[in-house]
């Protein structure tokens, strides 16, 4: 499918606490630095001057979830652009997961049918309770689903049935039998790969016709052999050539008002062109990177 400008908002949330890793706050900035410009009709990036913390210590925890106020500024920050902006079609680039709670909470309210396709090496699905790293960014897709911390979840909320999982291939136990419960559909990295007509068989039967689709893409669904700069990488991914006929056939099926890129950390090792022609299956107009010579501070702020 061709490439798209039609975003109205690109939202750049270089939000790192949610994970711990630093890095993906410059992931943030260089996602930004390889989508054309005039890609959307308005670009805003959250800074430091919009995140108000009351807590300074980077360490401390709020009810079984890591550095919770840091968090939730930033997601109160975008929100309020989101606001703002009140866009339809929304470009958003993180940063870490959590990210998402705003954009697609935004999303769901603008498109009350909204179904959001989760293509991630993880689920996402653990709450404060539940979560054996008590890091925010393992909790998003819960959280959009209503449940979780109080102060991770959204106003407006999906039901279950309206989610589905991509390329996951690493759950916690309480993540599987919430999928399991819930019968949340779930296709592996495996069954991408080896079944071709997966994908469209769950498309025709999951997303209604003329449904608005978001897109959640964490990085780390590709296989860290070819893609290993993420925060958190997990074995057996998707090549590059697979993710993009994942792409290609989702903006075929649907009416995708979102997209969401999760989880890039420059600092390793990489090409980083290998990840052009997953942003052009999004829909997003991508240009050669700059060098990594320029990165933003230590401390992840822009």
């Amino acid at each position: 499918m061709n490439v798209t400008s039609e975003w109205d908002l690109q939202l750049v949330v270089p939000l790192w606490q949610g994970g711990g890793t630093a890095d993906v706050a410059r992931g943030a900035t260089r996602l930004a630095q390889m989508v054309q410009p005039g890609a959307a009709h308005e670009a805003r990036t959250v800074s430091a001057e919009d995140v108000t913390v009351s807590n300074a210590n980077a360490n401390a925890s709020d009810g079984s979830v890591a550095d919770l106020d840091a968090v939730v500024a930033h997601l109160a920050a975008a929100t309020a652009v989101l606001r703002q902006v009140a866009p339809r079609r929304l470009l958003t680039l993180g940063g870490d997961c959590t990210v998402d709670i705003a954009s697609i909470a935004h999303l769901a309210a603008v498109h009350p049918q909204l179904h959001v396709l989760w293509i991630d090496a993880h689920a996402d699905l653990n709450t404060h309770e539940s979560s054996p790293s008590a890091h925010a960014h393992g909790m998003p897709l819960r959280a959009l689903l209503g449940e979780g911390h109080p102060r991770l979840v959204p106003a407006t909320t999906l039901a279950p049935e309206r989610c589905a999982l991509l390329g996951t291939r690493s759950m916690d136990p309480a993540e599987s039998n919430f999928v399991q419960t819930h019968r949340v559909p779930l296709l592996s990295s495996a069954d991408l790969q080896e079944d071709p007509g997966a994908l469209p068989a769950l498309l025709r039967r999951w997303v209604p016709p003329a449904a608005a689709v978001h897109v959640h893409l964490d990085l780390d669904v590709l296989d860290p052999r070819v893609w290993p700069a993420v925060a958190v990488p997990e074995p057996d991914g998707l090549d590059v050539p697979t993710l993009v006929a994942v792409l290609d056939a989702v903006r075929g099926h649907a009416d995708v008002v979102g997209v969401t890129v999760t989880e890039y950390a420059p600092s390793t090792r990489h090409d980083p062109t290998t990840v052009l022609p997953v942003l052009q299956a999004l829909g997003v107009p991508a240009q050669d990177p700059p060098e990594l010579s320029n990165p933003v501070g230590a401390d992840g702020a822009a």
